[in-house]
């Protein structure tokens, strides 16, 4: 009878959880955090990269908040579109290496997993790359199976776009390259289709490419600089911690120790193919932790091919099944619903997703006294979330820079130069800089902004006008 029903089993699960997903999302009355607020100022200028990422995440944006508005939600949305895709690849993935029973496990498993209860309600770069990765790993196990040319061509897309959306994608074909040489199938870099596949991948990745060499490779000059980690040589035992227990928090604290013994001491079909796309990408952030910083959810497409494998161990280990959902829906019941922790623990786990809605509407109370003057700000923080919250005309913020640093997007796509004359609202968190006065004929406080969210924290920053804009000559 599941057999039978399966996929309309799951289609029942992922509108369930999804609609759910969406009525918290419109209801919890959280901010953007400052990532998902530069994402959307992204979005209001689509090009082919950006500072930091490659542009899926805003052109995804651009095509949600193009159907129902800016709302929090509707910038948020994609997530609640692509979870569930992910979710049903994963399905097809599966139902193909195994049966429909272990496929709707492996799906359920996938929707419940912490790491991806949490981000369904965000928008990040994570959203677009899980899908693509596992659109991939579908493709891949499809074209071992058939050698056909679509399912080589379906590849290569799933790969550039997956490109486009993070440059971690890269460590598919370094997975494929594991494989290959785990499995002894070298046949593969000797088919012309596999090689096809490479192809379409770099002419989809192409225009990133471009963008970045027109303006000096400010995204792969950022990602070099976070995969470099510390310069001075030494081992970061306690960044290794933090990300090794982070990964309880990512895949479960039942499930991730399961999968750590299944690695080592369990035999599962097709356990070659999945640990391949699994222990690479792992192993890789780990180094990464240890010598320098990682953060817990920069492994997440571990856990695509972990999962399916974790669900033809579990088939039919009942208890232990019930026992994973359970407590990886508990823990996303509490990412959602975190009074009984905040209560716990005196604070308040949302803090960084309130506030900007009152500061906004203060700045923009403000920003009614000085119309002519343009938002200026040191920080990618307030300009982010200024953009969104105030909103100032034409999002004109200004990154002062006047060293010519390049530190965060504002600092690539906003000039002083050409403002000379200009009246500025400096919005910072810090006092004034004494070596901010020489350009400017005057400097004066005009007021604050302030949002207290809990005792232990709060948002605070000084304003100040700053008249006629001297130029970047030295003052």
């Amino acid at each position: 009878m599941l057999q039978r029903h399966s996929g309309f089993a799951l289609l029942l699960l992922l509108l369930g959880i999804t609609a759910y997903r969406a009525w918290v999302v419109a209801t919890n009355g959280l901010n953007l955090y400052v990532d998902e607020a530069q994402y959307w100022y992204w979005a209001q200028q689509l090009d082919w990269g950006y500072y930091s990422k490659p542009p899926v995440i805003a052109a995804l944006i651009a095509a949600t908040t193009g159907v129902c508005g800016d709302s929090e939600f509707c910038v948020r949305s994609g997530s609640l579109l692509l979870y569930p895709l992910s979710a049903w690849l994963l399905f097809l993935l599966t139902r193909k290496l195994f049966n429909a029973q272990v496929a709707l496990l492996a799906a359920a498993l996938f929707i419940t997993l912490p790491a991806v209860s949490l981000s369904s309600t965000l928008i990040s770069t994570d959203v677009a790359l899980f899908f693509f990765w596992t659109l991939a790993l579908y493709a891949f196990v499809f074209a071992l199976d058939s050698d056909a040319w679509d399912d080589w061509i379906l590849l290569g897309v799933a790969l550039g776009l997956g490109m486009l959306s993070k440059y971690t994608m890269g460590i598919f074909l370094v997975s494929a390259l594991v494989y290959v040489v785990a499995a002894r199938r070298f046949d593969l870099l000797r088919n012309p289709r596999a090689w096809l596949a490479v192809g379409v991948m770099l002419l989809i990745f192409a225009p990133n490419v471009w963008w970045n060499w027109q303006h000096g490779f400010p995204t792969f000059q950022h990602t070099a600089d976070i995969a470099a980690g510390s310069t001075q040589g030494a081992l970061h035992w306690d960044e290794f911690a933090e990300f090794f227990g982070g990964q309880f928090g990512v895949f479960g604290v039942l499930l991730f120790p399961l999968l750590l013994w299944v690695i080592g001491r369990e035999q599962v079909a097709h356990k070659t193919l999945l640990l391949s796309f699994a222990l690479p990408f792992l192993l890789i952030i780990m180094a990464q932790a240890l010598f320098g910083r990682a953060n817990a959810n920069w492994a997440a497409p571990t856990y695509v091919a972990a999962t399916v494998l974790m669900a033809a161990w579990l088939y039919a280990k009942w208890k232990t099944v019930t026992a994973v959902l359970v407590l990886n829906l508990a823990l996303g019941l509490l990412v959602y619903h975190p009074m009984p922790l905040n209560q716990l623990l005196n604070t308040d786990l949302h803090k960084r997703l309130k506030g900007w809605e009152v500061i906004g509407a203060q700045y923009r109370e403000l920003q009614q006294d000085y119309p002519d003057a343009l938002l200026l700000a040191d920080g990618r923080d307030v300009l982010s979330s200024l953009a969104y919250y105030a909103k100032p005309e034409g999002l004109r913020g200004v990154s002062w820079n006047p060293q010519h640093q390049m530190r965060h997007h504002y600092d690539l796509v906003t000039r002083l130069d050409d403002k000379q004359g200009q009246d500025f609202l400096l919005v910072t968190a810090n006092n004034l800089p004494a070596s901010i006065e020489p350009y400017f004929e005057s400097v004066q406080p005009v007021g604050q902004l302030q949002a207290v969210i809990h005792l232990s924290w709060k948002l605070h920053y000084n304003v100040y006008l700053l008249k006629n804009f001297r130029g970047l000559r030295t003052p």
